[in-house]
This record gives structure tokens, C-alpha cells and sequence, in this order.
């Protein structure tokens, strides 16, 4: 039986290739990974006002990954970083209209992704496999 940490190395690297490889595939090569997650994130919630600590706990990130993430974003044009409506100290981060015409693919390509991998894998065995993520996760986390 293999290590499991060698296991855990070889599927996040053939889950990225993959993922990578279906982005480029779709025309969304940029938007695969942290800034399709951002975008579709905006997009479901265009009905509110979101900041960059949001983008920070949605993605689980720190404060100068999120930055550095949102300043690629725009200087891609997926956003604009403008006032707020309700406190015009804060700046608010909107799709723009590139952003919000990629969104739906990136919905999409998403759906498709989780089906992909999930595929013939019994819902039982996902539950298993969520809890025992929590687990090490909560293990690391002390």
C-alpha cells in the first residue's frame, strides 16, 4: 500500500492537471483556479456589497494573497475595485463586463469539474472521504 501522503501528493497533482488542462480547454485558462472561484463568487452574490476581506475567508487566504489576487483580477479586467454605496471609505469589488460574460462558463465548468470527479464514486465513500479531509484538516489546524 502506497504512503498515504505520496497518494494525497499524486491526486492533487493529476486533480490540477486536469483542471488546468479542461480550463484551457473551455477558454478559461485564467479562471481555473483562486480567480474563477473569486468570479463566480461575485457573480452569486452581485446583490451585495463585497470586499476583499470577504474574497479572504471565502477562499481562505491571507490578506496579501487576497490583494495580490484581486490586482491580477483587474489588471485582467474580471473587476473594478470601486466606492462602496453604504461607506465610501471602503472599496467595493464588482464584476465587470468581461467578468460577468466568463462567469457563467466558469459555473459551468465547475458543475462539470465536481461531476467529472465525482463520477461513480458512491455518496457514502464522498461523505467518508469529507470527514476524514475535516479530521486531518482540524489535526493540522492544532
Amino acid at each position: 500500500m502506497k504512503e498515504p501522503f505520496d497518494l494525497f501528493r499524486n491526486f492533487i497533482n493529476t486533480v490540477e492537471a486536469a483542471v488546468q488542462e479542461l480550463a484551457k480547454e473551455n477558454g478559461i485558462e485564467h479562471l481555473g483556479g483562486p480567480q474563477g472561484r473569486t468570479v463566480s463568487y461575485l457573480f452569486r452574490n452581485r446583490d451585495k456589497e463585497i470586499f476583499i476581506k470577504d474574497i479572504e475567508e471565502r477562499l481562505h487566504i491571507s490578506k496579501s494573497v487576497a490583494s495580490n489576487l484581486i490586482k491580477r483580477m483587474e489588471k485582467n479586467g474580471f473587476i473594478s475595485i470601486i466606492p462602496s454605496q453604504k461607506d465610501k471609505r471602503c472599496k467595493q469589488i464588482v464584476l465587470t463586463s468581461l467578468g460577468l460574460e466568463k462567469a457563467e462558463d466558469i459555473i459551468t465548468f465547475h458543475q462539470n469539474i465536481h461531476e467529472q470527479l465525482l463520477k461513480g464514486i458512491d455518496k457514502a465513500d464522498i461523505e467518508t472521504a469529507h470527514k476524514v479531509f475535516e479530521q486531518i484538516k482540524k489535526n493540522l489546524e492544532k
